[in-house]
């Protein structure tokens, strides 16, 4: 039988879309476009094809994929470990040493408020002082801590601060006039330690007699601290009452005081601040040229050289009305900002002052403590805290590292 053209077979030309999309490229279609094309033939490729018993490219892909992401899990919880293994010992590193064990520990362990218990705890035990160090750093407010004064001096630190209230005759220590209360005295929570302390510390031993006034410190002795009055009240009158009250503290040499020519050391150095009038510090009932016993918290922002060691300790001003809340970055004091505070420092330090800026921003931590770390590299004559364990105690300079807060 013949055979007719129609029974010839011929392969039929199959023409598939893939091979359509392998052809040659498009000049018209844009690069970005003709990959992404490419990458989606690929795809469809490993749904369609040819031969239904060639192994699909999925499975190859899922255990390459589940590989990296397994190999990159690893190495981010090994990164992970190293990272909070080296933040922990930092910590350990930073973390300071435990106080050692001195009068002063004890008695802030056993410090009770003035009038409340019976008897009442001590100001003062042997080794008083052992193995603390003066530090440069200011108590603001410190009637508010949990031991006023003691607290403070068990740190090391030389300056307390006291916000005074003359009430009735009576000076009255608090923030605020309705904070006040009638066991919070200056003398209870101030001068009747300080006397019962430098007593002490002076007292004769009947082994061998000293020649000078030794101060709290038992590292030297002849390092004095700061008690500052913060007056509330009306200046002339306030500050006469706290002066009475310094009276025999004057009258056993303790007060630092001018003579007329130099200044004399003592173990305590008084300087009136809030509403202390100047010319009250120049002249007034307890002082005059010849004698003085209190001294100016000059401005630091107008400072001149009426301001001198004759009439003035510290000179101080607020960083935050100095340059405004707003305009001091997280990221501490700008360069024009740290300008300005230099000469300001220099300023003080050429009339023999001691400068000091209060109201540094509390938070964040790490601004606060990036601005003591500039402050102290400026020169500042004594760094105002608030938290004084960590300004006393904590080396705050490496207190945030990578972003973290160790402190």
């Amino acid at each position: 039988m013949e055979k007719t053209t129609s029974d010839k077979s011929d392969p039929a030309i199959k023409v598939t879309i893939d091979d359509i999309e392998e052809g040659s490229p498009d000049p018209s279609i844009p690069r970005r476009k003709r990959r992404c094309n490419g990458f989606t033939s690929v795809l469809r490729r490993s749904y369609h094809r040819r031969n239904k018993s060639e192994e699909s490219p999925w499975p190859k892909l899922v255990r390459r994929t589940l590989y990296l992401l397994t190999t990159a899990l690893i190495f981010g919880i090994i990164a992970y470990i190293i990272t909070h293994s080296i933040l922990l010992a930092l910590t350990r590193r930073l973390r300071p040493l435990p106080i050692s064990q001195n009068g002063l520990t004890k008695i802030v362990s056993q410090w009770a408020e003035p009038g409340s218990a019976n008897p009442a705890p001590p100001s003062w035990l042997p080794n008083f002082s052992r193995d603390i160090h003066p530090k440069r750093i200011h108590s603001h407010n410190d009637y508010w801590r949990r031991v006023p004064l003691f607290e403070a001096l068990s740190l090391g630190i030389k300056g307390v601060e006291a916000d005074c209230h003359l009430v009735n005759g009576e000076i009255y220590v608090g923030h605020t006039a309705r904070s006040l209360r009638p066991s919070r005295t200056l003398k209870s929570l101030y001068l009747d330690p300080l006397t019962t302390i430098l007593e002490a510390q002076n007292a004769k031993n009947g082994i061998a007699t000293g020649s000078g006034i030794d101060g709290v410190w038992d590292v030297d002795g002849s390092i004095g601290i700061v008690l500052m009055t913060d007056l509330k009240t009306e200046g002339h009158t306030t500050l006469d009452a706290v002066q009475a009250q310094l009276e025999p503290f004057r009258q056993k040499g303790w007060l630092t005081h001018w003579n007329g020519t130099s200044i004399v050391p003592g173990p305590i150095l008084h300087v009136g601040t809030g509403n202390t009038p100047f010319e009250a510090v120049l002249n007034s009932t307890y002082n005059n040229a010849t004698y003085r016993s209190v001294f100016f918290d000059a401005p630091l922002d107008a400072l001149s050289t009426t301001y001198n060691t004759s009439n003035s300790y510290y000179t101080s001003t607020s960083l935050s009305h100095l340059f405004g809340h707003s305009k001091i970055p997280r990221s501490g004091l700008t360069k024009s900002q740290m300008t300005t505070v230099k000469a300001q420092i220099e300023k003080a330090t050429e009339l023999g002052l001691m400068s000091r800026y209060w109201d540094i921003p509390a938070w964040p931590v790490s601004t606060r403590m990036k601005i003591w770390s500039q402050l102290e590299d400026l020169g500042v004559g004594m760094l105002n805290a608030d938290q004084i364990n960590e300004a006393a105690r904590w080396n705050w300079r490496w207190c945030t590292v990578l972003g973290m807060n160790l402190c």
